[in-house]
């Protein structure tokens, strides 16, 4: 039985950026007819670019239709050129989730923004970007 497979862009090559400007970034993306069922044949990937979120002990949540599907992890245990040079880059990051996390429609995304050791009351978050968020998602035949 031949398995197909789709994706959805949900963010391109403009980053995001999540953090004190932007606490909590959300948005809805379109998986219409999906394969359901929660086999391996219908696992779904979220794949990102990241780049910052070198100051938090905190990894981010990543939620679908407001469950945690996994998280995005923070590139920790660096010093302070470390961290500033590694804050530079993007890295690529991957979510595997079942498919039936997603609904046969719309879908919402949704990833706030996580503290860090020092903050201040204006600067509460370690600002972080995201770009190239794409979801992989099994289609019925």
């Amino acid at each position: 039985m031949p398995v197909l497979c789709d994706f959805i862009q949900i963010v391109g090559d403009a980053p995001v950026t999540i953090g004190d400007s932007l606490p909590v970034w959300e948005a809805n993306f379109d998986t219409g007819g999906r394969k359901s069922g929660s086999d391996i044949f219908s696992t779904a990937l979220l794949i990102f670019n990241v780049r910052g979120l070198t100051h938090t002990n905190l990894d981010v949540n990543v939620k679908i239709n407001n469950v945690v599907v996994g998280k995005i992890y923070r590139y920790g245990g660096l010093n302070e050129a470390e961290r500033n040079d590694t804050a530079n880059y993007w890295y690529t990051q991957m979510i595997a989730m079942t498919g039936s996390q997603l609904k046969d429609g719309v879908n919402e995304i949704q990833i706030e923004a996580v503290g860090f050791p020092g903050a201040t009351p204006t600067n509460k978050f370690d600002d972080f970007q995201l770009k190239n968020v794409v979801c992989f998602f099994h289609q019925s035949a």
